[in-house]
C-alpha cells in the first residue's frame, strides 16, 4: 500500500490493520464537473466500514476534527505512513 508503484487496497481487512495510523490518499470525486477529477484525504484512519450489500468506506480524520468518508474502491493512490 505504501508504494507508489503498486496498486492500493481495497479489501477492508488490509486497511483495519492501519486503524490509528496516519494516511495519504487520492481517490476520485464522482460528482464534480471541474477540470480535476481526484481529491486528496491526509489524516488518521478512524474507522473502516464494509457491510454486505453496499460499498466498503474508510473514515480519514485530519488535524482540525474533519472526518472524510473515502469509498474504498474510489482510492487511487495511498501512503501509509510509519
Amino acid at each position: 500500500m505504501s508504494d507508489a508503484r503498486s496498486e492500493p487496497s481495497r479489501a477492508p481487512e488490509v486497511w483495519r490493520r492501519h486503524l490509528g495510523r496516519k494516511v495519504s490518499l487520492r481517490y476520485r470525486l464522482h460528482d464534480d464537473d471541474s477540470a480535476h477529477p481526484f481529491s486528496e484525504a491526509i489524516g488518521v484512519v478512524a474507522s473502516v466500514r464494509s457491510e454486505p450489500h453496499s460499498q466498503a468506506e474508510i473514515h480519514i480524520v485530519n488535524r482540525r476534527g474533519v472526518a472524510s468518508t473515502v469509498p474504498l474502491e474510489d482510492i487511487v493512490a495511498a501512503k501509509v505512513f510509519d
